[in-house]
């Protein structure tokens, strides 16, 4: 196993660092050298794959993990979880024998994160003041990211996300950190309203040069709390003369609801004026099935998590399944989030999910390359001859 492991990674282009045939003598080769990627055996002799993991864990240099057994396939997903558990990130699951594209498919996916990781800004001080001359300046804007409907390939809408560069020091600042300090300076709501009222305009344009589809925005429970949202937010699509069913709002959240009321009274009346309302990351909160019997949604966004187990192993493919036929049953458009690999494609089709979102269609843009993209794909179906809308 280990020769044709080696065979495959030295066609791929890659430095070994080392080859080890039991976990003790895996630990003393990453003890001694850093290692990017670390493809562990579950069963190995003396210390196995899974003391191996945890002890990895431990260490200052931790490299990113493929994890290979003939274990059935609940062992090897239970694997998974243990090893993000411990915060190792986990590049995916292999089955004895190993397909040598499937390697190469997991490989890749490192690249990919690693390059991210590169692109990661250095850090900066987001205090009050900061995102306040943000919300009044150029330091907010939205990329978009394409949600597809899986059988036609026809572009249905977009997911704007945060771009946000820090006013003083010109740095890409990571979103989350942007909306955590927002909700710590108590200016979420503030940031939330400069945000719809950015992709109001910004579809205006899209509009106007021919992409009329559904603009997406987040908006978190916590926005919900002030009954005021509600009428802001109406407020911006008037003097924007914007239609509500043209948007749909992402509600996400990690906590349990606890005052229903109060969340359901704007929440209800945008739904009555027509916005759209989503599940986003569906599956992966402490509310979430509370959120989809309570909540007057019409689309449920399945967690990109549950996306890439499906095609994993049987474990995986049953809880995706339950989360689409769950949503189908409430009457939810389903969209499978974070689409990567054709595999990842084919089973979301295959069960059901209506769209789909993710690199394997297109990373977020800007609008005018949105437009670009959208207009380089028409051009292609045109010459398919496929009809274009």
């Amino acid at each position: 196993m280990t020769a044709l492991l080696s065979m495959i990674l030295s066609d791929y282009d890659v430095d070994l660092v080392g080859v080890a045939n039991n976990g003790n003598a895996a630990l003393g080769l990453l003890s001694g050298k850093a290692a990017d990627v670390l493809i562990c055996d579950l069963n190995m002799p003396g210390m196995d794959g899974v003391q191996l993991m945890g002890l990895v864990s431990t260490l200052e240099q931790r490299p990113a993990i493929i994890v290979l057994s003939g274990e059935d396939s609940r062992i090897l997903d239970s694997s998974r979880q243990f090893a993000e558990a411990k915060n190792l990130t986990v590049l995916g699951v292999l089955n004895k024998p190993i397909a040598h594209e499937s390697l190469v498919a997991l490989l890749a996916r490192y690249q990919r994160k690693e390059q991210r990781a590169t692109n990661k800004a250095p850090d900066v001080a987001l205090d009050q003041a900061h995102i306040r001359a943000g919300l009044v300046g150029t330091a907010l804007r939205l990329s978009y990211q394409p949600k597809v409907d899986l059988r036609t390939g026809r572009l249905i809408g977009v997911e704007g996300l945060l771009r946000w560069t820090d006013p003083e020091s010109g740095v890409l600042c990571p979103p989350g950190e942007v909306i955590m300090a927002a909700e710590r300076h108590h200016l979420i709501n503030e940031l939330t309203l400069a945000i719809f009222a950015h992709a109001v305009r910004d579809r205006r344009i899209a509009a106007a040069g021919g992409l009329a589809v559904n603009f997406a925005i987040n908006l978190s429970l916590e926005n919900l709390k002030e009954a005021s949202i509600a009428d802001q937010m109406l407020m911006i699509a008037a003097r924007e003369a914007a239609t509500p069913s043209d948007f749909t709002l992402e509600i996400t959240e990690t906590h349990l609801i606890d005052d229903l009321a109060r969340i359901l009274e704007p929440l209800l009346r945008l739904r009555l004026q027509g916005f759209k309302i989503a599940l986003d990351d569906f599956g992966t909160g402490a509310s979430t099935m509370q959120m989809l019997s309570q909540l007057p949604s019409t689309e449920l966004k399945i967690d990109r998590s549950f996306v890439a187990a499906g095609p994993l192993g049987s474990q995986g493919r049953a809880f995706l399944q339950s989360a689409v036929e769950l949503g189908r049953q409430m009457g939810q458009s389903i969209v499978a989030e974070g689409i990567e690999t054709n595999k990842e494609l084919e089973l979301a089709i295959e069960l059901g999910c209506h769209l789909g979102q993710g690199y394997l269609f297109s990373r977020p843009l800007p609008l005018e390359d949105l437009m670009v993209w959208e207009r380089s794909r028409a051009g292609m179906r045109a010459t398919a001859g496929i009809p274009v809308d």
